[in-house]
C-alpha cells in the first residue's frame, strides 16, 4: 500500500513517499521548484495525490502491468531465446500462476507472502523439484518486467521468499538403482514388446538425465568414435554449462542403436526418439509400468536408470585398475567427485567386471 512517511533532516520532519507497490519507488515530495522535500503535512498529502497518479498513469501506459496481458507479452516475444519445448512448459506454469493470482492481477501487487499462499495452496502436492520448476518461472517473467521498467528494479517476490522448497526432494531414494541382472530382466521385455527398448537402453547405458535422452538429436550418436554426445540443441537445453559431455557409446547399446538409426528414417538434427506427433517424448509413465508388469518388478523411475548406470560405471575397470572416480562424475554431466560419492555409492553383490557397461542375463548353469 503507498505510504507517506517522514525523515528528521536538520531538526526537520521532512516528507517522503513510499510508492513500490505501485510501481514506483521511495521519492522525496517535493513541492514546485523546490529541490529538497516539503516539511508541510497538507502540501505533502497533496503531492503525494500526484505522485500516486503520475505512477499509475505510467504503469497504465506500458500496457502490460497486468499478469496475463505481460504473461502472453513475455511468451510471445521469448527474451531468453529458449527451446519451444522450454517455452511451452513455462507458458503452462505461468498459467497456473494467472489461474490463481487472476489475470488481471497487477504485477506488483503480488508480495512474498502471496507466492507462500499460492505454494502452501496449490503446489504442495508436488515434488519440491517441481514446485521450484514452478517458482522459476513466475521469477524469470518478473525479471524481464525490472528489465522493460514494468516493475520496479530488483522487485522480484519469488526472491523475497525467506525460504524455498529444498531443491533435493525428502522423499528422493538415492539408493535406488537396479542391481546388473536386474536390469537385464527389465530390458528383455521392453525388446519383446517393442516397447521404448531403445530409449530405454540409452538411459540405462549412458546415465543421461531426464531431458537430456529425451532431447538427443540423431547426429548426437557418432558411430565412427563411439561416443554419445550430450550437448545443448533445439529440442532442450542441458541443465549446467559443464553438462555438456561424449560418453562412451558401450557396444550393448552400439548393438541396439545402430538397427534402431538405421530404421528411423531421420538424420542431423532431427530427434532420435520423437513422439508419435514427432515432438519430443515428455513422459514414460506408461510403458514403464507396462513393462515394469511384464517383468514382474515396480515401476522405475527414470533416475532409477541414471543411478544404475553410475552404480555399474564405477564397478568397471580402466586399464586392469579401478576406473577414476573423475572419469565417472564427468560422464554423469557433475563439477566434481563429491556428488558421486555422496549419491552414487551404491552397494552392490557385483565386483570389478571388465572394462564396458553392459546388461545381459546370465546363461543357465555358466558360474
Amino acid at each position: 500500500v503507498p505510504k507517506i512517511y517522514t525523515r528528521n533532516q536538520g531538526g526537520n520532519l521532512r516528507y517522503y513517499a513510499d510508492l513500490r507497490d505501485l510501481g514506483g519507488g521511495q521519492v522525496a515530495l517535493r513541492p514546485p521548484g523546490s529541490s529538497r522535500a516539503t516539511t508541510d503535512e497538507i502540501e505533502a498529502h497533496k503531492l503525494f495525490a500526484s505522485k500516486i497518479e503520475e505512477v499509475q498513469g505510467k504503469v497504465a501506459a506500458s500496457g502490460f502491468a497486468r499478469l496475463k496481458p505481460f504473461m502472453d507479452r513475455f511468451i510471445s516475444q521469448n527474451p531468453g531465446e529458449v527451446t519451444e519445448q522450454w517455452l511451452h512448459d513455462t507458458e503452462l506454469r505461468l498459467l497456473k500462476a494467472v489461474e490463481y493470482f487472476g489475470a488481471d492481477r497487477g504485477l506488483v501487487s503480488i508480495e512474498p507472502k502471496h507466492i507462500r499462499d499460492w505454494l502452501n495452496k496449490k503446489l504442495s502436492h508436488l515434488a519440491n523439484g517441481t514446485q521450484r520448476h514452478y517458482l522459476h518461472a513466475l521469477s524469470g517473467l518478473y525479471r524481464y518486467a525490472q528489465e522493460l521498467g514494468v516493475v520496479p528494479v530488483a522487485y522480484n517476490p519469488v526472491g523475497g521468499l525467506y525460504r524455498k522448497p529444498s531443491i533435493v526432494n525428502k522423499r528422493q531414494r538415492t539408493d535406488e538403482f537396479f542391481e546388473i541382472d536386474e536390469a537385464a530382466r527389465f530390458l528383455d521385455p521392453a525388446r519383446r514388446l517393442k516397447l521404448h527398448h531403445a530409449l530405454i537402453a540409452t538411459y540405462l547405458l549412458t546415465g543421461g538425465r531426464r531431458n537430456e535422452v529425451f532431447g538427443l538429436s540423431v547426429s548426437d550418436i557418432d558411430f565412427e568414435n563411439n561416443l554419445i554426445r550430450i550437448q545443448p540443441n533445439q529440442h532442450r537445453r542441458l541443465k549446467r554449462v559443464w553438462s555438456e559431455r561424449a560418453v562412451p557409446l558401450w557396444p550393448q547399446l552400439n548393438e541396439i542403436l545402430r538397427p534402431y538409426v538405421k530404421g528411423l528414417g531421420r538424420s542431423g538434427d532431427e530427434l532420435l526418439f520423437p513422439s508419435q506427433t514427432g515432438e519430443m517424448i515428455t513422459d514414460l509413465r506408461t510403458p514403464l509400468g507396462i513393462i515394469a508388469a511384464e517383468a514382474k518388478m515396480e515401476r522405475p523411475r527414470l533416475t532409477k536408470f541414471r543411478h544404475t548406470y553410475a552404480t555399474a560405471r564405477l564397478q568397471t575397470t580402466d586399464g586392469g585398475k579401478q576406473i577414476a572416480l573423475w572419469t565417472v562424475a564427468k560422464e554423469l554431466g557433475h563439477k566434481n567427485v563429491s556428488r558421486v560419492e555422496d549419491t552414487y555409492g551404491h552397494p552392490s553383490h557385483y565386483r570389478p567386471r571388465g572394462e564396458a557397461v553392459e546388461y545381459r542375463v546370465a546363461s543357465r548353469g555358466s558360474g
